[in-house]
């Protein structure tokens, strides 16, 4: 059918007029979908019937082909079709393929289905164009099967137009088997099937047999087009075979706007690939982004802000934004910081009809999430029509990210009783939750649903379980679940040595890195900054040292975290010359080795040099965060400054939009109990916008203790025993503040309470690390082999310093207590 070519809008329009005039309306009809206006059809298609004209199948075809091919009104558009179809005179068999094309372009299934079946009742014999279209039109699994049916039985089963199709459906619908089984019947195999079955892999996530497709097409001659990179590339995750593709595309001419569809898979590919600069670089080379380039470039950014930009640069533009869009934008952005434009962006979603898309609302659950904003969580969660497990994941995690345990189990059980399945991602957030809480109990229950759901052989679950019988302290669990891996990996083996040291089992952490490096097992850069952690722990120097020529041994020096723990356990073990070297020899765009050289700086009370440090970040281009400012405000408390550390702390989110956490404020609170200002630490606790935590309540207690202050230090004893019933501390504090003010009868009842509310104190205790041998000692402890010779050298010692004149002088004095 010979496709009508558009004239300039004056002359059509003129020419038009003349048809009309002269009332040859079989002519002015066609001639007037050529016209921008679909009621000028309309009408002249009235003055057609009035006039007594038939509309016989030739005109009827372009009629219906026209309309059902239009993008804009679809529903309207396929309607008129249908009208012209059902005013046809003796439909023939090319007449029912434009129909039921159109149909199944629009996704009419049902009728699809129920327009074949007449041309079959009316006699006509379909042909491999009509099979085509109805395979095209099937949406479920069933209808396919049907379709299939019918194709096997009119000996089209092998023809490649119709199998595309039936591949394509398979795929979509999940019966990779199927999909598989038409492939290899194709009897006349092309460049479409082969592509069509690439794309099936790629969507089912059998990414190896897709590329395997695309090799064996590629060595039968076929051609490669745009569609073909296409849907091999979506396979990739390796960059250099990324860049195979790319170079395959630029040297045939498909990007820079050529092939829309082929630029926007390359981009997706490079972000996939953790390349995000090669992604921006094809996004550039676009002429005219699309949508789908936009939603790709805003998933690309590097942050929030570039993010947000990039979203109000996409909206000037006038594009239409689809769900996607909204998306990765939300998805970029996170923190209090954001939370005025996150609310926003959830007014534009419920203005444009997405907030009940529910991939969107998730997103919103995860964003107040956070921003620690639970209640609006919550709220966006209660106001979706539809959920599904996605949903209850975000929520969950949203509660247990935020520390609202009770929310959390909460949620999980609600998602329970609908008998939804939970998903390894549900489980990992609830164990999250649980697990910070110290409910060891829980962590058993989960732990018997993780087995029951099949999940144990999860690496991801694996390790979950391992870190929250570490958090709460049930080492003797983490380490069976450890045990009970078959092929223990690099993840397994890095979650087991940060549970080891963040339970402070670091004897056992080193132990086991040292078999793993005798083993030959592979380490990586997380590795090695967790036992830098352990070294540092436990101060020894010498095996730092150790895992340093290690480190630089195998390569991993350049590593930012790794960078970081070397400088941190030098500094921890007193060798501050030598973090310095490292220091000056790392990155200098790597934050995290300026935070552990200013926390070792403010350690030493190097303060002055701490200000220094800050001020040349500037320099750099650096941005402090949270933890530079706990550097900074940490060396302000070991230095006694009040006026650097309230200026310091007011500037975070002045300067940066850094907002104070709990532990700024702690050393606020610190500072001011060491110089005295015990009731401007109060009121400092009084004015935070967060609630108080048990620290800093003890470090008031501790500044009361120091100056005397009974009142203000009843009121932070009570604090601190509300919080934590069994602090013993909390009991010796206040008990030491009454007997330095002489109320002793006060010393006596707060003994005899702490006595029966805390039935067992854990001893005092104090080591030393002697030959690569740590040596323990308690109170009163006379255990240790040694003991009579260490005492004799604490004696000899102490008269020693009897005798010396200048301790006289001081007025100093000793007390060693004997075994």
């Amino acid at each position: 059918m010979k496709k009508l070519k558009p004239l300039p809008q004056a002359l059509s329009f003129s020419q038009f007029k003349t048809l009309i005039s002269q009332k040859d309306y079989p002519q002015a009809l066609k001639f007037s979908l050529t016209l921008p206006s679909p009621l000028l059809t309309d009408q002249t298609y009235s003055l057609f019937i009035k006039s007594g004209h038939i509309l016989g199948p030739y005109l009827s075809t372009t009629l219906i082909s026209h309309f059902s091919k239009l993008e804009n009104n679809n529903n309207n558009n396929i309607s008129r079709s249908l009208s012209f179809f059902l005013d046809t005179q003796n439909p023939d068999i090319i007449t029912y393929n434009a129909i039921i094309s159109g149909f199944a372009r629009a996704n009419y299934s049902r009728t699809v289905l129920g327009l074949f079946n007449q041309l079959r009742h009316v006699g006509l014999v379909p042909d491999v164009f009509t099979l085509s279209s109805l395979v095209k039109g099937c949406l479920s699994l069933r209808e396919n099967f049907v379709s299939h049916a019918v194709c096997l039985r009119l000996g089209f089963g092998s023809k490649s137009f119709v199998v595309s199709g039936l591949i394509e459906n398979y795929s979509k619908n999940g019966d990779l088997g199927s999909a598989e089984r038409c492939f290899k019947e194709c009897l006349d195999l092309d460049n479409v099937v082969c592509t069509v079955m690439v794309n099936g892999y790629v969507w089912n996530e059998e990414f190896e047999k897709g590329k395997q497709v695309f090799v064996e097409m590629r060595g039968s001659g076929l051609e490669l087009n745009a569609f073909s990179l296409t849907g091999v590339i979506g396979a990739l995750f390796d960059v250099r075979e990324g860049e195979q593709i790319h170079g395959f595309g630029v040297k045939m001419g498909f990007l820079c706007g050529s092939s829309m569809y082929f630029s926007n898979a390359v981009m997706s590919m490079y972000a996939r690939c953790g390349s995000e600069v090669d992604a921006i670089k094809v996004f550039d080379e676009i002429a005219e982004p699309d949508i789908v380039s936009w939603t790709e470039r805003i998933g690309t950014a590097s942050d929030g802000d570039e993010a947000l930009e990039l979203f109000r640069i996409f909206l000037s533009l006038g594009l239409d934004v689809n769900e996607y869009t909204l998306i990765n934008v939300l998805s970029m952005i996170g923190g209090v910081k954001f939370l005025n434009a996150g609310k926003q962006i959830q007014a534009f979603c419920h203005k444009t009809g997405y907030f009940q898309v529910v991939a969107v609302g998730n997103a919103l659950v995860s964003l107040y999430g956070k921003c620690g904003q639970i209640c609006d969580a919550w709220r966006v969660f209660y106001n979706m029509i539809f959920r599904d497990s996605v949903s209850w994941n975000s929520l969950i995690s949203a509660c247990s990210e935020n520390g609202f345990v009770n929310q959390a189990l909460e949620a999980f059980y609600q998602m329970r009783e609908l008998s939804l399945q939970p998903t390894i991602h549900t489980l990992a957030s609830i164990l999250d939750a649980v697990s910070n809480s110290n409910y060891t109990k829980l962590v058993i229950q989960i732990h018997s649903l993780v087995i029951k759901c099949g999940f144990m052989l999860d690496v991801s679950m694996l390790s979950c379980l391992i870190t929250a019988y570490g958090r709460c302290n049930s080492m003797d669990e983490s380490k069976k679940v450890f045990a009970e891996i078959d092929k223990v990996n690099l993840v397994h083996l890095n979650t087991m040595i940060t549970t080891l040291v963040h339970a402070g089992c670091y004897p056992d952490a080193l132990a086991l890195f040292q078999t793993t490096w005798s083993s030959y097992h592979k380490v990586d850069s997380r590795t090695f900054s967790v036992i830098l952690k352990a070294c540092s722990a436990i101060t020894d120097m010498q095996l730092g040292r150790a895992v340093h020529s290690l480190i630089l041994k195998t390569g991993f020096d350049q590593d930012s975290f790794v960078e970081s723990s070397v400088i941190d356990i030098y500094c921890k073990c007193g060798s501050i010359g030598q973090a310095e070297k490292v220091f000056r020899s790392s990155s200098k765009n790597n934050l995290a080795a300026w935070n552990a050289m200013m926390m070792g700086y403010a350690q030493h009370g190097c303060y002055q040099v701490v200000f220094d440090l800050f001020n040349e970040m500037s320099q750099f281009g650096i941005e402090p965060d949270e933890i530079t400012y706990l550097g900074v405000l940490s060396s302000c408390c070991h230095g006694g400054l009040v006026k650097q550390a309230r200026y310091y702390l007011d500037s975070m989110f002045e300067l940066h939009g850094i907002f104070p956490h709990l532990e700024h404020y702690a050393c606020m609170i610190d500072l001011l109990g060491r110089v005295g200002l015990l009731e401007d630490a109060k009121k400092t606790i009084d004015r935070m916008p967060l609630e108080p935590d048990v620290h800093i309540w003890q470090c008031l207690l501790s500044a009361c203790n120091i100056h005397g202050h009974v009142e203000l230090g009843r009121v932070a004893a009570s604090k601190v025993l509300e919080m934590h019933p069994e602090n013993n501390s909390a009991y010796i504090l206040l008990s030491n503040l009454y007997a330095s003010v002489g109320m002793w009868n006060a010393v006596g009842r707060l003994r005899k309470e702490m006595k029966e509310k805390i039935p067992h104190k854990e001893p005092g205790s104090s080591w030393i690390q002697v030959s690569r041998l740590i040596h323990k000692f308690f109170v009163n402890d006379t255990s240790h082999p040694q003991s009579k010779e260490i005492n004799e050298e604490l004696i000899r010692l102490y008269e020693h310093m009897i005798a010396s004149p200048e301790l006289e002088q001081d007025g100093v004095s000793l007390w060693i207590y004997g075994p």
